[in-house]
């Protein structure tokens, strides 16, 4: 009788070449069907950045053609959110802390004064000391400084003159009062246009001597020591502030012999 072989009967060398001939074929067949799909679908190349970026450009002109606004860079946003404020800019921010209680301030600006010799040298008029006493106590600094009522440092960016309360003011130079303001800050604030330069006196009491538009010649009584409601725990004292255009200076670098 003739004898047939079973299947299970070939050697394991052909099986194997069997199933790699099998593997071989089932890849070419997928390989042909996905870039018959890609090229009929124009699937993008998932490792191809540019279309993507492209495609996020037209989708951002498309929705400004269609609703006029532009979309937000959100990156650029982040970015300016998490810069740290320089020392220049901490110096703007706190200096004359009366514009974050009087929002017309910045309005009696005169003009924009960036070099503070320059601001110091437009005050040709020698001023005088605001009190008799002649004391500083506390001079002014755009450097932060330790503020012992609010317990925060700051710059200070006026000079405080000692005096005991209820004792009278005098107009550091003559000029027009071009203001009379109430501050949680600073309390009272008497503002004098002197024409270059324009003079604010802190803490006054409420019983002042003046009225806005009145014309004060040097030396005149303009109100009382009152109190300054940031600066409480130091010693009575009226808190003087100088600006030249948008430029605050030094009241001592402009008060006659300064002594």
């Amino acid at each position: 009788m003739k004898k047939y072989k079973h299947a299970n009967d070939k050697k394991p060398t052909e099986r194997v070449g069997f199933y790699i001939a099998l593997s071989i074929c089932m890849l070419a067949v997928g390989f042909a069907v996905w870039s018959a799909y890609s090229t009929m679908s124009g699937a993008p190349d998932p490792s191809d950045n540019t279309y993507f970026s492209s495609l996020s450009t037209e989708k951002a002109a498309v929705a400004q053609e269609m609703t006029g606004v532009t979309e937000p860079d959100t990156m650029a946003a982040t970015e300016a959110e998490t810069e740290i404020p320089t020392q220049a800019e901490t110096v703007v921010e706190s200096r004359l802390m009366i514009s974050e209680t009087r929002p017309d301030a910045k309005d009696t600006m005169k003009d924009e004064i960036k070099d503070p010799l320059q601001a110091v040298l437009r005050v040709s008029d020698n001023l005088v000391y605001p009190v008799k006493s002649h004391q500083v106590l506390k001079p002014y600094s755009e450097d932060i400084v330790y503020n012992s009522t609010l317990r925060d440092y700051r710059a200070h960016t006026g000079c405080d003159f000692a005096a005991e309360t209820g004792e009278n003011v005098y107009a550091m130079c003559s000029g027009t009062v071009n203001d009379i303001s109430v501050s949680e800050l600073y309390g009272v604030i008497i503002e004098v246009d002197c024409g270059d330069f324009s003079v604010y006196y802190c803490g006054l009491d409420s019983n002042f001597a003046v009225e806005k538009e009145d014309e004060v010649s040097t030396g005149d009584t303009i109100g009382t020591v009152g109190q300054i409601p940031c600066e409480s725990s130091d010693k009575p004292h009226v808190h003087i502030e100088i600006r030249v255009g948008d430029q605050l200076i030094d009241p001592l670098s402009v008060i006659e012999n300064n002594g």
